[in-house]
C-alpha cells in the first residue's frame, strides 16, 4: 500500500512530466464535462417533469385518451343499437311517404272521376 509521502512523490513526477498547457487542457476539459453533467441533469429532471406532472404530464394525458377510448368502447354496442333504430325508422318513414303518396293519387283520380265521368 503506497504512503502518502509516495503518492505526492508520483504527482509531482506526473507534473514535471506534462507540460503546463495540457494540465490546463485537463482542467478545462474537467470543467466542461461537469458543466455538462449539470445541463444533462437539468434537462432529465425537466423531461421526468414533463413525463410525471400529475396535472399535465404525458402519462396522465395518455391514461385520460385510454379512460375515453375504454368507454367509448363499451358504448360501441349502445351506439350499433341506436344507428339499427335509426334505420329502421327511415325505412318505416320511406313506407309511410310510399303509402301516402299512393293514397294521395288514388284521393286525386278518385276526385277527378267524379268530377268528370259522373254525369
Amino acid at each position: 500500500m503506497a504512503t502518502n509521502k509516495e503518492i505526492l512523490e508520483q504527482i509531482e513526477d506526473l507534473r514535471k512530466k506534462m507540460p503546463n498547457g495540457e494540465l490546463t487542457l485537463l482542467a478545462k476539459s474537467v470543467d466542461d464535462l461537469q458543466n455538462g453533467q449539470k445541463e444533462l441533469k437539468k434537462d432529465i429532471r425537466d423531461l421526468k417533469k414533463q413525463l410525471l406532472d400529475p396535472d399535465d404530464g404525458v402519462v396522465i394525458r395518455v391514461n385520460k385518451n385510454s379512460d375515453v377510448r375504454k368507454y367509448w368502447e363499451t358504448r360501441n354496442d349502445d351506439v350499433e343499437s341506436g344507428f339499427s333504430h335509426i334505420r329502421n325508422l327511415l325505412n318505416w318513414q320511406f313506407g309511410v311517404n310510399k303509402a301516402l303518396w299512393i293514397l294521395f293519387t288514388a284521393t286525386i283520380s278518385l276526385i277527378v272521376k267524379l268530377a268528370f265521368f259522373n254525369g
